[in-house]
């Protein structure tokens, strides 16, 4: 049987993704208050994304 590799690889761009996105917060960031919400909010963009997809596979398995 062929498994399907495709909820790995969005599982990967989802990472990647939220990655890129905490990265580029850090450069614009101009203030040390900034920076800190930035990554406060990175962090949780990524719980939340780490979430949804743990829920998505759960649909796709069931």
């Amino acid at each position: 049987m062929e498994k399907n590799s495709k909820g790995s690889g969005f599982f990967a761009g989802l990472i990647f993704g939220g990655i890129i996105g905490v990265i580029i917060g850090f450069i614009l960031s101009q203030k040390s208050g900034k920076f800190k919400d930035l990554v406060a909010q990175g962090r949780e963009a990524i719980r939340e994304a780490i979430e949804e997809g743990k829920e998505a596979a759960a649909r796709k398995e069931a």
